[in-house]
């Protein structure tokens, strides 16, 4: 894969950060074909719901509350 900030070419199979640069790759904006990241298809969902919650900040988007609450 590569880095579209540094353009470095590195292997996404750990983590989707730049080696080099430190830049966050995010699933939204790369496509699966480039990447190869994944080892299946329960990684490639576990990445993207991972993404989606960086994305949110976090935050619990439900409507029913939570006993933390």
């Amino acid at each position: 894969m590569q880095c579209p900030t540094c353009e470095y070419e590195f292997d996404p199979a750990g983590d989707l950060q730049c080696p080099r640069c430190g830049s966050m790759l995010s699933c939204s904006a790369t496509a699966c074909a480039e990447c190869d990241g994944c080892s299946g298809l329960l990684e490639q969902l576990r990445r993207n719901g991972k993404d989606r919650l960086r994305s949110d900040g976090g935050t619990q988007t439900d409507s029913v509350p939570s006993d933390n609450d």
